[in-house]
Formats: C-alpha cells, structure tokens, sequence
C-alpha cells in the first residue's frame, strides 16, 4: 500500500483548522497545530511534505513561521492562508519561499489543487536531488576509473622506460649507471635554473634514454678500446635518429623525440644530426647534453680514465658558447654543480 503524503495545518482559529482536516484527511496524514511553536515542535520531530500556514497568528505569525520552516526543512513546501485583505501580504511572502496561498474562504477544489502542487513539487525536489546524487556518485566512479587508468598507464610508462634502459645496458655497459646518473643530474640542473617541477619529470625520464638509440649500433664499435675511426664515428652518430625514431612509434614517449634526437647537438651549430644551433636547439636537450658530458668526463671509458674534477671544469669552461649553452655552463661552474653532482652520486673521480 502506497504511503500517503503528510500534511501540516496551522492555524490559531479552530474552524479553518479544521475544515482543511476534513478536506484533506481522505487524501493525506494530516496533522493540526494551533500555532507556530507548536508546529515547529512537530516540525523537529517529523518531516512533512507540506504545510498549510495562516498568515496572521498571534505570538508568531504565519511569514515568521516560514522562515523557521525554510530553515529546518528547505525542502518542505509551505502554502499561506490570507483573507483578501491581506493578498498583497501573501504575495510578498512568496519571495521567502512559499509555493502559494489560499485565500479564505477557501474554495475545496483550490484546496486540493494547490496541495497537490506543493507534493508534486517535493516530489520533484527529491528526483532531482536523487539525480544529482546519482551523477555525483558516477562521477566518483569515473574519477576513480580515470585515477586507476592513469596509474595503469605511468606503470605502462615505467616499465617501458626500464624495458628500453635494461636493452641500452645489454648493448653497451659503459651506459650502466651512465644513463641514471645523467637522468639525475639533468633534473637537478632543471631544477637550479629555474624549470617547474612539474616538467622536471619528463625531462629526467628522457634523459634516462637519451642513448638509447645505441641498441642500433654494433657492439664491436660501443665497446671498442681506444680512439674511433672516421667511419666508426659516423656510425655513432647515427643513434640519437635511431633513439628518436624507436620511441616515435610510442605514443605516449612522444615528448621525449627532442631530447633523444638533438642532446649531441652543439651550442656553436657543429653537433649532429642537423647542426641546429643556439637556442634552437631545445632547452632539454641542451642540459641532457651537459649532463652527459660531465658524467662521461668523470667516469673511465674504454678508451681512457676519468678525468680529474679540474680538469672537467676546465673543459666545461672552455666549451661555453660552441658545446654548450654558456647560461647553463655559468650555472655548474659557479653554482658548485659538479662537486653536487658527485655527492649525488657518492663516488669520487679516479682521474690522472
């Protein structure tokens, strides 16, 4: 059995009070209060879906009422009795809230009509409400989704980055730490000058594959002792075009292309792959290069021992402007970058 609507009457006069009982109580739960305080008693205990309010009470009358009421219970509908002296009044009223009024002697069919309107209007309140909180609801859902299918991707992400890292190392094992070391090193280079640490990140996560176009070249020439020749050279000047074009093909490395393709480009215009020169060449690009260069510098390479923490400097100072970008170069040398560096790391230079 479908559970009927409750309905409230207020009024300080026993007969309108009672005369909209005996209207309504077929229909709905009625229940009569005889003033304000007494309907704000049943107000606190029970909810109703609509009162039925005289404007003019004694101690509080009936527009007073209906501010309380809008304060306890926003969601219920209020409906003013008036006589016609008072339309104006009640018209007013509206503005606080109220659905309609009445005007006594009221009409039965009014009665009904504008009760009804006042149901249906909750009744619509609460579909609305329910809506809301099922989008808001499908909302967490779908935040929650896109949360879980953001870390599903930075795992993807991850994993890629150790899958191409751990295939630079079977080729060449000079890239061994190298490639970390460098990553590091990058992001603490992009955070002294001033880059924001949200695109620190992808700079430090293509710095760590900067080389990884190597998988490319023949191992005989990545671990030859000593010098390369002109032809051997050329060869390896080919990796960062084979790095760029392995990850090109993954979507979400895309950002990475400039650092891998140009971070052996040249401050001065000479580097490869295209000479690009300047400012030209990207800004990541330009600190992976550094950041390669310090490292290669003070670690043992198959062809010679590391180079003495002076000398690096020595050498950084001197390629300001044709290697590298002299901002940069100013930064490590008078910021104490190098000797960072190393303590970053904990290991000291075994140079001649």
């Amino acid at each position: 059995m479908e559970e009927k609507s409750s309905l409230l009457v207020v009024d300080d006069e026993k007969g309108p009070r009672e005369a909209l009982r005996m209207i309504l109580k077929g229909r709905y739960d009625v229940e009569t209060a005889e003033n304000a305080f007494r309907a704000l008693e049943y107000i606190g205990k029970k909810s109703f879906d609509v009162a039925i309010i005289d404007i003019k009470m004694a101690g509080m009358d009936g527009l007073q009422l209906l501010r309380e009421i809008k304060v306890l219970r926003p969601d219920m509908e209020v409906i003013l009795m008036t006589a016609y002296a008072s339309v104006e009044t009640a018209k007013s009223a509206l503005q606080y809230g109220a659905l309609d009024y009445l005007i006594k002697p009221f009409d039965n069919k009014d009665v009904i009509t504008t009760v009804e309107k006042g149901i249906a209007k909750r009744g619509e309140f609460f579909k609305t409400r329910f809506e809301i909180e099922k989008l808001q609801l499908a909302t967490t859902e779908l935040t929650k989704e896109i949360e879980n299918a953001k870390n599903s991707i930075e795992k993807h992400y991850t994993n890629t980055v150790k899958a191409l890292l751990a295939a630079i190392d079977a080729k060449d094992q000079y890239t061994r730490g190298h490639s970390e070391r460098v990553s590091k090193f990058t992001a603490f280079l992009a955070d002294r000058i001033g880059i924001t640490h949200d695109k620190i990140l992808p700079l430090e996560q293509a710095a760590l594959i900067h080389d990884i176009g190597k998988i490319g070249i023949e191992e005989s020439i990545l671990k030859k002792e000593g010098p390369l020749n002109q032809s051997e050279l050329e060869e390896i000047k080919k990796h960062p075009v084979i790095g760029s074009r392995i990850i090109s093909s993954v979507e979400f490395l895309h950002e990475m292309v400039p650092v891998v393709l140009y971070h052996h480009e040249r401050f001065d215009g000479s580097g490869f792959p295209e000479g690009l020169k300047g400012t030209a060449i990207p800004l990541g690009a330009r600190l992976v290069s550094i950041a390669d260069a310090v490292d290669a510098m003070l670690c043992n390479r198959p062809y010679r021992s590391a180079l003495a923490m002076d000398h690096v400097r020595r050498e950084i100072s001197s390629m300001a402007g044709r290697q590298f970008d002299p901002e940069i170069v100013a930064v490590v040398l008078t910021g104490g970058l190098i000797e960072c560096y190393m303590s970053l790391f904990d290991y000291q230079p075994t140079g001649r």
